[in-house]
């Protein structure tokens, strides 16, 4: 080997489930493979028995985990859960992170934001050295025009092997799995040009309408899955054969107060003169629709965010609070989700003295991490309030079996991600997930829209078969979508 360390001790402390062994047998010998199993099946577990072959059979010379930064702490802390070769962290510092790449390292942990500002000096590293890269939570690059994506692609072409892993891979719309697909063979199985593969994997908006769309829709799904077998591997909890409680979804609506109503119903008029023209939507795209509406989910979930005028308990907090006290009674702890600062602050303040405490994307890694802390291990801290951004991808949160999504966007990823927080290996009660839908508002769109892109990708990843997929499959987002619009 190119360089000289000290002899490694690479005896993994824990074993792997057998499913987790048959993945492990499957990829080892490959140049490079994705882990798409479902979120809370242990995919760390096996990336580091990897990485730890690569290392023992001198088939790499370093592995690189690329990973967020918000998860650069869980996977210190797995690592040396299930073994006894500890990382080195890289950072921002260039001085410092020179000094380690110099270093005979075996295991590097960087985030994604390192390797797209500093491409040059990564891709020299792996250059000169046999390098084995693992991104964790793939769908960071499924946006083939980012920086991020394309410095991964370029790195892609100098490393010995590469592993990609998410829980969700088709994370918002079959499309997302391109460029992460891309990373692996160069567009051996997907194609070398996005925007073709865009046309053929799209839930536009005239599905509803277009009973020949929705053919070719379904078969170009089959035939995602067909492509995917040879490079990846995919498992459920209920394939992997791990026995959880009961999970239940609770879909509460929520009658507007009249002051929200009528503001909602201003706003509603407002914005739908902005994303139509002479009766038609001016963009066809559902995403940019929706970053459009934003402004209506922000009034269904709290008319505060748009109007600090609004001076009355919003109407899910009452919601909220019955959900709360049927938690505490039984003893259990909860999670409360919403998309937005505001709300985590407001609802953190609303229910401190029943032990609330709240993370977002404004509070520091290190006192974010010390909070999760005092929820998982305090008995006093009961909930926790959480925007998805911060919590949704790595943490096991079993402490708490309740659930909350006080409100969504279109993120298919953001909601599947955040409800298995509780819902996963080591969960020894029953779980209760509940949705707040405000009546006649935009939640009604968000929710059909959700689980019209839920039943697309679990039928392209191989979930779900032909039959359950024309059983669950609707379109009628389109028509809810006119109904908000007034078309």
């Amino acid at each position: 080997m190119g360089i000289i360390r000290k002899k490694l001790d690479l005896i993994l402390k824990k074993d792997a489930y057998p499913f987790q062994k048959d993945a492990f047998d499957e990829i080892k010998d490959k140049d490079y493979f994705a882990i798409f199993h479902e979120q809370g099946l242990g995919k760390t577990k096996i990336a580091i028995d990897l990485a730890f072959h690569w290392l023992e059979n001198e088939i790499v010379e370093s592995v690189m985990i690329c990973t967020k930064k918000s998860l650069i702490k869980n996977w210190m802390d797995e690592l040396n859960f299930h073994g006894n070769v500890p990382p080195l962290v890289l950072s921002n510092n260039k001085t410092f992170n020179s000094q380690r790449l110099g270093s005979p390292g075996a295991i590097y942990l960087c985030n994604f934001e390192l390797i797209r500002d500093q491409i040059e000096t990564y891709e020299t590293f792996f250059n000169i050295r046999k390098i084995g890269v693992i991104i964790d939570e793939s769908t960071q690059i499924k946006n083939p025009s980012s920086k991020t994506a394309k410095a991964f692609h370029r790195l892609a072409k100098v490393s010995k092997k590469r592993i990609i892993m998410t829980g969700t891979p088709i994370s918002n719309r079959p499309y997302d799995i391109w460029s992460q697909i891309f990373f692996l063979d160069f567009g051996e199985r997907l194609g070398k040009t996005f925007d073709d593969f865009k046309e053929e994997y799209d839930l536009s908006n005239d599905l509803n309408d277009n009973p020949g769309g929705q053919i070719i829709l379904k078969n170009n799904l089959r035939l995602l899955n067909e492509k995917l077998r040879n490079c990846s591997v995919r498992e459920t909890k209920k394939t992997a054969g791990i026995e959880l409680p009961t999970r239940r979804f609770i879909a509460e609506k929520v009658p507007m107060d009249s002051k929200q109503r009528v503001l909602y119903e201003k706003m509603q008029i407002e914005l739908s003169a902005e994303v139509l023209k002479d009766g038609e939507l001016v963009e066809e795209d559902v995403e940019v629709i929706l970053k459009r509406l934003g402004k209506l989910i922000q009034i269904s979930s709290n008319a505060k965010l748009v109007d600090e005028r609004y001076d009355l308990a919003p109407p899910k907090l009452k919601k909220t609070e019955e959900i709360i006290n049927k938690a505490l009674a039984e003893d259990s702890k909860l999670l409360i989700w919403t998309c937005y600062i505001k709300n985590v602050d407001y609802l953190k303040e609303y229910f401190k003295l029943n032990g609330a405490v709240g993370i977002h994307g404004d509070i520091k890694p290190d006192e974010r991490n010390e909070i999760i802390s005092k929820f998982k291990n305090n008995p006093k801290t009961k909930i926790l309030i959480a925007t998805p951004g911060v919590a949704k991808e790595g943490l096991t949160l079993v402490a708490a079996n309740y659930a909350i999504f006080y409100d969504r966007n279109f993120s298919l990823e953001n909601y599947l991600q955040a409800q298995d927080r509780i819902y996963r290996i080591s969960q020894e009660k029953d779980c209760y997930i509940y949705k707040l839908l405000s009546e006649n508002s935009i939640d009604d769109w968000i929710e059909a829209l959700l689980d019209a892109k839920e039943v697309a990708a679990r039928y392209a990843q191989g979930d779900i078969d032909e039959k359950e997929y024309s059983e669950r499959i609707n379109f009628d987002f389109t028509e809810i979508l006119r109904d908000i619009l007034n078309i």
